[in-house]
């Protein structure tokens, strides 16, 4: 909905003095005016739609190539792929830090408690899809010997001087990979796989459970984090983050391509995991109403004529799995015959 023409003018009227107090300029506050004004204007303009798209038949069978609007290329652009580490959490990539502090705690307890895990946390671990590398580090910092794989070779270097920044390099290994073929590695490698804000990005989400399923050893456990796939979240991750506050980059989500709690069960038993949607936990911001960063926030924004972000802060866990939420599965152990679990079906 647009805004009434006497909103408009008060609001903008508080961005120009929050500014002008910031700055402590009186000349500030006319173009802050026009900025903040210019900024409602340019929300105005994109107002986005409210009524999601319609679903997909199936989200767990493979989708067609082009059918989904999302565009996984953008990683490899290089303002985009430049903001991974940014120190400003609400620059694009930057804002998957926040996730780190519900998500690494809960995978590193999960993989510590199923795996039964001595201090030093031995063995061997894959994330799929690592990007930049912001859990494959913080998981590595923890003692996890960590690989990460990624098909954006601008992510991957990123990941690689992250690691370094970090004193993690002797922890971490990265290579180009592909979460529909993990050829590069045999069967039964790793102890645990992560697969950290991808699944929502996969056309053929059979094809790589399958892949992880191969090469984890029997007895593994796969920790992931997603996005499910109702209102809320077409409001929060598409009309709010992207279309409306542009937190990050256009068409990094296809709400279709969210996945509901129960259908990543399904998905994960179909190929010989035990899994338990009563133990998936949901993760959500905090919010920091710090004045000083506020007002920044706006003296940065208003000039370019978008909408400061909002004050978001640190993921926390939380019982709803409404938008983002965690979860894990176990791949079977060996039978007493020696075998792993049932194979999936053909």
């Amino acid at each position: 909905q647009r805004f009434p023409a006497a909103r408009e003018h008060t609001m903008a009227t508080r961005f120009a003095k929050a500014v002008a107090a910031r700055v402590g300029s009186a000349a500030v506050l006319g173009g802050g005016v026009r900025a903040a004004r210019g900024a409602i204007t340019a929300v105005g303009k994109r107002l986005p739609e409210l009524v999601p798209p319609l679903e997909f038949p199936s989200r767990i069978e493979p989708i067609a190539a082009g059918s989904s609007s999302i565009d996984n290329d953008v990683y490899d652009d290089d303002t985009v792929g430049s903001s991974w580490h940014s120190d400003d959490p609400t620059d694009q990539l930057a804002t998957l830090q926040l996730l780190n502090t519900a998500r690494i705690p809960y995978f590193d307890r999960v993989w510590r408690q199923q795996l039964g895990l001595p201090p030093g946390r031995p063995g061997a671990y894959l994330e799929v899809g690592c990007g930049g590398g912001i859990a494959t580090v913080a998981l590595a910092s923890l003692g996890y010997q960590m690989t990460g794989i990624d098909p954006a070779a601008r992510a991957l270097d990123e990941a690689r001087a992250h690691a370094r920044a970090r004193g993690l390099a002797d922890r971490t290994v990265f290579a180009a990979g592909d979460a529909y073929d993990l050829s590069a590695f045999p069967d039964d490698s790793f102890d645990g796989v992560l697969m950290a804000d991808v699944m929502e990005h996969l056309l053929d989400l059979p094809a790589a459970v399958a892949e992880v399923r191969r090469v984890l050893k029997p007895g593994g456990v796969l920790v992931f984090d997603t996005i499910n796939r109702t209102y809320k979240s077409y409001l929060a991750a598409i009309v709010l983050a992207e279309e409306v506050l542009q937190l990050v980059p256009p068409r990094v989500h296809d709400w279709r391509l969210f996945l509901k709690p129960h259908e990543a069960a399904f998905l994960l038993q179909a190929n010989g995991f035990l899994v338990d949607t009563a133990q998936f936990r949901g993760m959500a911001p905090t919010v920091e109403l710090d004045p000083r960063k506020l007002l920044r926030s706006a003296a940065r924004a208003l000039p370019s004529g978008k909408l400061p972000p909002p004050p978001l802060s640190h993921f926390v866990e939380v019982s709803s799995l409404d938008v983002n939420y965690l979860g894990w599965a176990q791949l079977a152990p060996l039978s007493s015959g020696g075998a792993a679990g049932a194979a999936p079906p053909s």
